[in-house]
């Protein structure tokens, strides 16, 4: 049993202090930049700053906040540097910082991938001999048209083929690597939403068909060139033709290929009649495809409803527009995970939710959990659950309520406290008596939610915060 813990900090200056007293790093953590908190970073720093073990986790850690990622680069240590420049999070300035102080193939490489990298930083490494480095650059789809131009320049096949499907590459790029002539860079850039109309009228004719596959698939393919390939020999190429076309016909009818079935079956406009084929379909997959999708017909919905693979009934409770009635009979299916996939819907009928209220199965219990219309009784016995998924799923229930909560803060899985912690509906004083805990994630959860609670109302507290401490 938890011992009583103090109140909880009701204003950023209070909680401040509290960080100073307690000066423990991930706890403080959060603070560091936020709104209300400026006065107080150098205090901050020096807790945050104290153990070099501590610069390089939170150099690495991808919530560490922006501001303290900064002051991190301000370090000369390689090993934070290098962290810094594999952090998703880093900022723009983190890394010109890192790049111009740990110019090493390793943070080239990083920086090169990495997609907060400024494009100056990135135009400085595309005249980067390593053909790692350019391979990076190549696969960042944050690198700009211009670096891509430049990269051209002796680029080799492999790296054409790169260029050729990279989002950013125009038309002008295209159409210079189809001037070279390598199969591979030909094949990706057909793909390409860019591709100049010249390219793509000659390839979707072209033999080869994994050409006119590239082809189908271009939204910017003639929409006559489009309709011609649902009709290709190919079972391939009418597949992605089907998948590609936005409006009228999802193919002339039933297709005697399965992979062409399926992508049928996940057409939006599909014909009433076709529909209803396919719902006959042999192939489960094609019927599975079909009851997930939102534009059925009611009638067609309602018959997968009742199939005999589980599978199919189990996508139609999932299936957004399955009316209540259907749900009602999924949830008494006697297939466990055809009842947990209705079990979580919010529109499922009260009495149904009832009855999956009382199934002992762990996919249905762990579905309930989530069940945002479940009642206080059922969450908070699920709070107690033997499996730990389902303990889960009632923190991440958005109208779980505090009593239902406050068992998962003695939770024996550090990320259900954690989780439980950030939670809504659960008091402050709750949340704050795991500021001690022993696992670091929890601690930073219970920093993160009083900094997010507490800096709403900082602006009018800035001038208390630099109360914090000078000395520790």
């Amino acid at each position: 049993m938890r011992a009583p813990a103090a109140a909880p900090p009701t204003d950023m200056a209070a909680l401040l202090l509290a960080l100073e007293r307690r000066a423990d790093p991930y706890l403080c953590l959060p603070a560091y930049g936020a709104a209300g908190a400026t006065g107080a970073q150098a205090g901050l720093a020096r807790i945050l700053l104290a153990r070099e073990r501590l610069k390089l986790a939170f150099a690495a850690l991808p919530f560490t906040p922006v501001r303290f990622l900064e002051r991190l680069a301000q370090e000369q240590r390689p090993a934070v540097l290098r962290r810094l420049a594999r952090n998703p999070a880093s900022s723009a300035a983190v890394l010109l910082n890192v790049a111009q102080h740990l110019p090493d193939q390793e943070t080239r490489i990083a920086v090169a991938g990495h997609a907060n990298a400024p494009a100056l930083l990135l135009a400085g490494l595309a005249g980067d001999a390593d053909t790692v480095v350019r391979g990076a650059l190549l696969r960042n789809p944050a690198t700009p048209t211009l670096v891509l131009h430049r990269l051209h320049v002796g680029a080799s096949p492999a790296e054409a083929a790169l260029l050729a499907r990279h989002p950013q590459a125009d038309a002008a790029l295209l159409l210079a690597i189809a001037a070279r002539g390598v199969p591979a860079a030909t094949l990706e850039l057909v793909a390409h939403p860019a591709c100049p109309p010249a390219l793509l009228n000659a390839a979707w004719r072209d033999p080869d068909p994994a050409f006119r596959r590239r082809c189908a698939g271009n939204p910017a393919l003639a929409r006559a060139a489009a309709r011609s390939l649902l009709g290709d020999p190919d079972p391939a190429v009418r597949a992605e033709a089907v998948r590609a076309t936005a409006g009228g016909r999802a193919g002339a009818g039933e297709d005697p290929a399965a992979r062409v079935r399926r992508a049928q079956a996940r057409h939006l406009r599909l014909p009433r009649a076709l529909a209803m084929a396919l719902s006959r379909d042999p192939d489960v997959w094609v019927r599975t495809w079909l009851a997930r999708n939102p534009r059925l017909p009611n009638t067609v919905l309602l018959a997968l409803c009742r199939d005999d693979a589980a599978q199919v009934r189990h996508a139609a409770g999932r299936n957004p527009q399955c009316p209540g009635d259907a749900l009602a009979a999924l949830a008494t299916d006697g297939d466990a995970w055809v009842r947990a996939s209705v079990a979580d819907r919010p529109d499922l009928p009260a009495d149904a939710l009832r009855a999956l209220e009382g199934d002992a199965h762990v996919d249905v219990s762990s579905a309930v959990a989530r069940n945002p219309k479940a009642r206080g009784p059922a969450l908070v016995a699920r709070a107690r659950h033997a499996d730990a998924d389902v303990r889960r799923a009632v923190a991440l229930n958005p109208c779980a309520p505090a009593l239902a909560l406050q068992p998962l803060l003695a939770d024996p899985y550090p990320l259900n406290r954690a989780m439980a912690v950030r939670h809504p509906n659960l008091a402050d004083a709750d949340a704050w008596s795991l500021a001690d805990d022993l696992e670091p994630q929890v601690r930073f959860a219970v920093g993160a939610r009083m900094v997010a609670r507490l800096a709403a109302h900082a602006p009018m507290q800035r001038a208390h915060a630099a109360e914090f401490s000078p000395a520790l």
